[in-house]
């Protein structure tokens, strides 16, 4: 197994932009561009080597485009006129077409299309762009931008769309990936990565489950056993890959990943409880999140074993009851999920302090920094939604929407060092994280980034 330092040597980051002589530091260029309405509609030429960024305003009905932490253009759009609103949140361009025609509007034209999802929400040009909403979902864009648009961004280029006009900011924490280290000039103090103990996945006829206990504290009187030890100092050994034996291989591939963190929703609720009752022997069939006669029986057989109060109903507390009985340790309340180039990767359960409370919903960015070409820097944006209740994950009744910051939702997030240490070796620059409740929707299914539609149904 390679360590990470190998991984590292050929890992090539993009060097940043070169600053016009005279001009420091580069944070003073920047905001002297995003605080200005003076910026082009015009593109630069040539595709950029660094991430690009698009922000969609429904309030403004205007697209900014950055390239890295700078804003290099701006242009007017028109979104969905009411009853055919655009949706806001986070997005990817998952298809690009020079030429094409709707397939729910009469056969329309649709040049220099970029779709964002496959229920029909896309970038395009057309001859008919006014200052308000106008379109039946898509996002219109002027003709000559629309061209520049479509030679300047790549597949997978990240899309934001929010009511009103936010801004990408600057943000460090030590819970973010950053190959190479810390950039020198943004280390901040922050809360300690908590170590968890991760023990090897036992393979089943029924599939893989993956067993790891909860969170140790570094109590040196507290009674550690063999095999624990020799994890934990394979952990602190140059971080060396720790195999989850989960059939995992380090992808040969450079390109962006892309990473979501999310609140478990009810059927992956369900899919662990059935799982874990496989792992025990009561044949709950298969870990599909769908209740059947199966695993209600199956869950009815356990309860009674267990002098447990038979309702065969589907619980946070039957889950953390299954959690003990089969040596997982604690429940895990949230679940990552890692993709590149549209396909899945790997994913695995994380701990979430005060699970009663919402995530938000954050999308982070990593480009290359300024002047430690090795080394990265992330770019934070926090979109508006509003939590839906939750009665399988106990969540609170919230009332509209809840302001929750990305420091203190990082901080109460818990994930195993191996995955930790995989996205170490695999974090480039244009790498996305997404934090949001409510798990995988189904625009984000195979094929896809992961795609987060927000509700902002309070604002």
């Amino acid at each position: 197994m390679r360590s990470l330092s190998s991984i590292f040597v050929a890992v090539l980051i993009a060097s940043s932009a070169t600053m016009l002589s005279g001009v420091a530091p580069a944070a003073a260029a920047s905001i002297q561009v995003r605080d200005s309405r003076d910026v082009p509609s015009i593109l630069p030429s040539g595709r950029p080597s660094e991430p690009v960024v698009m922000l969609v305003s429904l309030y403004d009905q205007s697209m900014r485009v950055f390239v890295g932490d700078e804003l290099v253009a701006r242009t007017n759009v028109s979104t969905g006129k009411p009853g055919h609103t655009t949706p806001t949140g986070i997005f990817s361009v998952l298809e690009k077409r020079r030429h094409h025609h709707s397939n729910i509007y009469s056969q329309a034209p649709m040049p220099f299309m970029q779709r964002l999802t496959w229920s029909g929400i896309a970038l395009h040009e057309s001859d008919h762009v006014p200052d308000y909403p106008a379109s039946h979902g898509c996002i219109r864009l002027p003709g000559k931008f629309a061209k520049q648009l479509f030679g300047f961004t790549g597949m997978g280029a990240h899309v934001l769309i929010t009511e009103d006009e936010r801004a990408l900011r600057a943000f460090a924490h030590d819970k973010l990936f950053y190959p190479g280290g810390r950039p020198s000039q943004s280390v901040t103090q922050s809360a300690a990565i908590t170590p968890v103990v991760v023990k090897p996945m036992r393979k089943q006829a029924t599939g893989s489950v993956l067993v790891f206990g909860a969170s140790k504290p570094e109590d040196p009187d507290a009674t550690v056993t063999a095999h624990e030890l020799e994890l934990r100092n394979s952990f602190d050994a140059g971080l060396e890959l720790v195999d989850a034996d989960d059939g995992f291989i380090m992808p040969r591939s450079r390109d962006p990943i892309r990473i979501l963190i999310t609140q478990r929703t009810g059927r992956e609720l369900v899919r662990d409880i059935q799982s874990m009752l496989n792992q025990l022997g009561y044949e709950a069939g298969d870990a599909d999140g769908l209740i059947g006669s199966d695993t209600g029986d199956a869950i009815l057989r356990y309860q009674r074993d267990t002098s447990i109060e038979a309702t065969g109903a589907v619980s946070v507390a039957l889950a953390h009851q299954l959690s003990r009985d089969t040596g997982r340790g604690g429940f895990s309340e949230g679940h990552i999920y890692v993709r590149q180039g549209f396909e899945p990767l790997f994913d695995a359960p994380v701990f979430i302090d005060d699970p009663s409370q919402p995530l938000g919903t954050h999308f982070l960015t990593a480009i290359a920094h300024e002047s430690e070409e090795d080394k990265l820097q992330w770019q934070h944006i926090q979109l508006s939604d509003s939590v839906e209740t939750s009665p399988l994950l106990e969540l609170d009744t919230y009332s509209g929407i809840r302001s929750t910051g990305i420091r203190s939702t990082l901080e109460r997030i818990r994930m195993p060092q191996y995955v930790r240490s995989r996205l170490l070796a695999m974090t480039v620059a244009g790498s996305s994280l997404v934090i949001a409740d409510g798990g995988i929707n189904d625009e984000a299914h195979k094929g896809t980034d992961f795609i987060v539609v927000t509700n902002n149904w309070s604002d």
